[in-house]
């Protein structure tokens, strides 16, 4: 036996104390997920996190002992190798969106060594045609700056972030509870045929879903009247940046508009002096405004030349002093971000009203 009984009932009892730390975690972390990285980027997913219960954790170990995979002598070495006791899954509607999120995620949180974490992508049909697992695994921290009151003691205890389409989520999870855990034996040859025509209808369905929000955004940039939400915001003003992830950052954006009644693209519009496309214009605003940050040492947030970004630079000048109202409640990170962006450009504005003063003056001396 390669992990002896003792040490799983050890293990169990200890999880059973520590458990309310992995569940806090968890939520914690699918919090940020939802809302910095999914709904902060107009992404259309769903995200749910667990804590693996007492049970489960018990039953892996188990299995573990049984079939001789891994050696565990000890209570540490349990926790030092089971790494999935908080997870977090982000699905995605669209399997395009896989990639950005996982972008976002090693972005957002650190690793055991307060680093950049890395992921690993597994596509399993790469070397087995019968096997269609696909998803992308982070194991995650969270940054320093998340350690605060209640969050202070789970610093330590990492969470496995997965990330996969919706579509794939169905294959993952059914492949999961026959093949991997089996509880009435090996799979049959018409059961493994039956997973084998899910897994090609559910790349088929990859495919007609990225076709059905195609053809969505065409009829929305179609369609008159206020954007109905922030998806339709994306998909009216993402030709304005061609090739621009437009989407990127735009949650907090159209957040913001709503409250200063940029309700439709015509409003919007008409406080820009400008044709199609703007993204040339829009880089140079961006540029001279990330530069005079840089000098300042302002350094909170950072612009990004590949996102809605481009827009909120373009139309500072006109709603700054709009966006830096404060809100009645708090403002979510994303919508912080705005403001503070806001803040920095009236900031701007008031240097560079002093220096033409200044040199008006000298001319008149």
């Amino acid at each position: 036996m390669t992990i002896p009984d003792d040490t799983i009932k050890k293990a169990v009892q200890r999880y059973h104390r520590e458990y309310d730390r992995y569940l806090k975690l968890a939520a914690r972390v699918a919090e940020i997920c939802r809302s910095e990285i999914v709904e902060g980027n107009a992404i259309r997913a769903q995200v749910t996190s667990r804590a693996k219960s007492p049970k489960s954790l018990e039953a892996k170990l188990r299995r573990f002992a049984a079939n001789g995979k891994k050696s565990i002598p000890n209570v540490d070495g349990v926790f030092a190798q089971i790494r999935d006791l908080a997870a977090v899954r982000v699905a995605t509607y669209e399997q395009r969106h896989e990639e950005q999120v996982v972008e976002l995620v090693c972005r957002r949180f650190v690793d055991a060594g307060d680093l950049r974490p890395t992921h690993e992508r597994k596509d399993k049909n790469r070397d087995d045609p019968g096997n269609f697992y696909r998803a992308s695994h982070i194991e995650v921290f969270l940054p320093k700056a998340d350690g605060v009151g209640t969050y202070a003691n789970v610093m330590d205890v990492p969470c496995e972030v997965q990330v996969c389409s919706m579509m794939a989520h169905v294959w993952n999870e059914i492949e999961h509870d026959l093949g991997y855990k089996p509880a009435a034996g090996t799979l049959s040859e018409q059961e493994r045929n039956f997973m084998v025509m899910l897994g090609q209808s559910v790349r088929v369905g990859d495919g007609t879903i990225l076709s059905l929000f195609a053809e969505t955004e065409r009829r929305q940039r179609e369609q008159g009247g206020a954007f109905s939400d922030v998806y339709d915001f994306v998909a009216r003003l993402r030709g304005w940046f061609p090739g621009i992830e437009f989407a990127r950052n735009a949650g907090a954006l159209f957040e913001s508009f709503l409250p200063i009644r940029l309700l439709n693209p015509d409003s919007i519009w008409k406080l820009l002096d400008l044709h199609e496309p703007m993204t040339e214009p829009a880089y140079a605003a961006l540029d001279a405004f990330a530069q005079w940050l840089d000098a300042q040492g302002a350094t909170r947030f950072r612009l990004d030349r590949n996102s809605s970004d481009l827009l909120l630079v373009l139309l500072l000048p006109k709603i700054g002093k709009h966006l830096q109202t404060p809100l009645s409640e708090a403002p979510t990170e994303g919508v912080a971000r705005v403001r503070w962006f806001a803040e920095r450009f009236i900031e701007l504005s008031a240097a560079r009203a002093v220096a033409e003063s200044a040199a008006g003056g000298l001319r008149h001396g």
